[in-house]
């Protein structure tokens, strides 16, 4: 088994979009062969599952598993990097000319009000009950955050110095990481309130004020 991140990867996320069919068909097929593969670890838990139960459930061969993902965990973290995908393509609904924090602030939001807030917990989940996963879930993180600092750099311009951006970066992300594996539960807007959970606006809303006014 290869390590995360490893030749049978798709690549990092953020790359050049709508590059042509062959793209475009490359992309469904390794998002249908992650869904697969995560929703079967949901079902099973990893041990439950092998590789032909996930390309017979997205209706593909070995060989095309193959072309994409090194191992089944690799395939079952993928899904949350095709989220980050989703997200980082919708731009944020904030004027062109608001402040960087506002812009960050109105993405991350954009970002986790979808699927990719619950898709990162049950990762969580898997991963504290199936260790050989936690590798693969920290390197997930790792290649949020670049898709992040790219998308975040390119914003920014010449107006913000490299190292500001990397800061800032680094300290939306850090505190994310922070408290999904803390004792806190961040709902979205769509979940249901639960006893010592914290709404993603009010999380969201803390974070980005320490950023501006300081811990």
């Amino acid at each position: 088994m290869s390590g995360p991140g490893g030749q049978g990867g798709t690549g990092e996320p953020g790359g050049p979009r709508g590059q042509g069919l062959r793209d475009v068909k490359r992309e469904a097929t390794a998002r249908a062969l992650a869904q697969a593969a995560f929703d079967l670890a949901v079902e099973r838990g990893l041990d439950g599952f092998t590789t032909d139960d996930i390309v017979s459930r997205a209706g593909y061969s070995r060989r095309t598993f193959a072309n994409h993902y090194s191992c089944k965990e690799e395939a079952i973290v993928a899904v949350v990097l095709e989220s980050v995908r989703e997200g980082i393509e919708t731009p944020a609904d904030v004027p062109d000319d608001a402040p960087l924090l506002d812009w960050l602030h109105a993405l991350a939001r954009r970002q986790l009000s979808g699927p990719m807030l619950p898709t990162i917990r049950r990762l969580q989940a898997l991963a504290h009950e199936h260790p050989t996963l936690e590798p693969y879930v920290l390197e997930a993180h790792r290649r949020i955050r670049l898709v992040a600092l790219e998308v975040v750099s390119a914003r920014a311009g010449t107006e913000h110095p490299a190292l500001y951006v990397h800061l800032l970066v680094g300290a939306v992300y850090g505190a994310l990481a922070a408290v999904l594996e803390g004792p806190f539960t961040i709902r979205t807007p769509d979940e249901p309130r639960t006893p010592g959970s914290l709404s993603l606006d009010t999380f969201l809303k803390t974070t980005f004020n320490h950023l501006r006014t300081g811990f």
